[in-house]
């Protein structure tokens, strides 16, 4: 009611080798945080889509969407799909 984010349903823990889905037809805002203090985790994601010319956001906690699109960092490989300016 009040506009910000609410998690919906138990924090998921992954363990070793476990997969989840996330998408706009599940639901696609997360949270990935290490389970750990003291060694690391790995979290891979895999994106059905071109990841460096899709708009995405990042939320604040009262659910105020920034958006953005990422691009890509390789300084060898030229990127023929920039999009990251595409957005302000």
């Amino acid at each position: 009611p009040d506009g910000g984010l609410h998690a919906v349903g138990a924090i998921e823990r992954l363990e070793a080798g476990e997969v989840e889905a996330v998408s706009p037809s599940v639901g696609d805002i997360h949270r990935v945080s290490n389970a750990f203090d003291d060694r690391v985790s790995i979290s891979i994601h895999l994106y059905g889509s071109n990841i460096g010319a899709v708009e995405r956001a990042t939320y604040d906690a009262a659910g105020t969407p920034k958006r953005f699109v990422s691009g890509y960092a390789n300084a060898v490989l030229p990127n023929l799909w920039d999009r990251s300016g595409a957005t302000a």
